[in-house]
């Protein structure tokens, strides 16, 4: 009998040191289990801010789950139309341009930077493929080159027209764009309040201070869009901007863009020319009395081409055709004497090709 309590003693004394030992898990998850002790007091607020803290599949971003369910684009069809725009790099060694640039009639051939006139190519648009299906509507902006860092490092986008005014009224543009069809870097913004261009859209309107593309759109199943790099071309960009986002339009104009500077142009400052002056504004071109560039730069955009109607009238921004056009004079023997794509020399003067 002593035995026995002396063993069963011993027993209980084993039993205490374990359990004195052993960590507490307070709430904790073990497999798929979860422990049976009960939590009580600074424990429980611990565990509540745990479990408030902890990512859940809930929790996750909308963007994030809208992205993985955008309709997607395919591969662009051979180009519907090709919209030429003039090459800056034909003058860049004299550090301005060949006269491509309207400032009061918002259109840029600016891809300088401001004051030094250093050339941008990955900023200068020479063509834009436009093509579409059933889904989307395809860009191709092509660029002169790429940054000195080897990268096409603007922000590049497509400006919409749907009113056929001259009014942009939707903006998608796009940077850091990779190899494979992505909405991640693409930016979407819509003139809610009807500002863009302000009286007179598209030509300068002193002082005026409008909000611009207020408002930023978000992506969802069908309504999106995406961007990534022509797998054919190193120096372009393709952007594909869905029917459904664009309201299922059966017309619009559309004009491409290259920025440099997105921090200091935003979406929320077009129309440019309405918030300064040419003569702030500057110039890239060397006669103009205003050269050279100053607050407006790193910029470059398109006229605008029609979908859905044929391009004849007298609508805003819409590029011109007909009747050749002096666009400037240049002397032979100078060097590198040429025209820009576009155009072609007879004698002396670079006359614009019809479209």
């Amino acid at each position: 009998m002593k035995k026995n309590t002396i063993l069963y003693s011993g027993i209980m004394l084993i039993l205490l040191l374990a359990s004195a030992c052993a960590p507490v898990i307070s709430g904790a998850v073990i497999g798929d289990e979860a422990a049976a002790i009960p939590v009580t007091g600074d424990a429980e607020i611990l565990q509540e801010s745990a479990q408030a803290d902890a990512p859940t599949e809930m929790e996750a971003p909308a963007e994030a789950a809208e992205a993985s369910a955008l309709l997607m684009p395919s591969e662009p069809a051979d180009p519907d139309r090709t919209l030429r725009d003039s090459d800056s790099s034909l003058r860049a060694w004299e550090n301005r341009t060949l006269g491509a640039d309207k400032f009061l009639e918002s259109l840029y051939e600016r891809p300088f930077t401001s004051r030094e006139m250093v050339y941008q190519p990955e900023l200068d648009i020479i063509t834009t493929d436009f093509s579409f299906d059933n889904d989307f509507f395809y860009f191709t902006i092509r660029l002169f080159g790429r940054d000195e860092t080897g990268a096409l490092s603007g922000v590049y986008g497509v400006e919409f027209d749907r009113s056929l005014t001259g009014r942009g009224d939707l903006a998608v543009l796009a940077e850091n764009a990779g190899e494979d069809w992505s909405a991640q870097g693409v930016m979407v913004y819509e003139d809610a309040s009807g500002e863009v261009g302000g009286p007179k859209p598209l030509v300068a309107d002193a002082d005026f201070n409008g909000s611009g593309y207020d408002t930023p759109v978000g992506l969802a199943a069908e309504r999106a869009a995406h961007a990534r790099l022509d797998p054919q071309d190193e120096n372009a960009v393709q952007i594909a901007v869905s029917r459904a986002l664009l309201g299922n339009p059966e017309k619009f104009l559309w004009g491409a863009w290259a920025i440099g500077d997105f921090g200091a142009f935003g979406a929320s400052m077009w129309d440019f020319n309405d918030r300064m002056g040419p003569a702030v504004a500057g110039s890239p071109i060397r006669d103009d009395s205003n050269y050279p560039i100053k607050e407006l730069y790193s910029m470059d955009n398109t006229c605008r081409l029609p979908y859905g109607f044929a391009q004849s009238g007298n609508y805003p921004g819409m590029c011109k055709v007909g009747i050749p056009q002096v666009e400037e004079k240049e002397k032979k023997g100078k060097p590198g004497f040429s025209c820009p794509p576009g155009y072609f020399p007879i004698g002396d003067v670079c006359y614009q090709i019809p479209r």
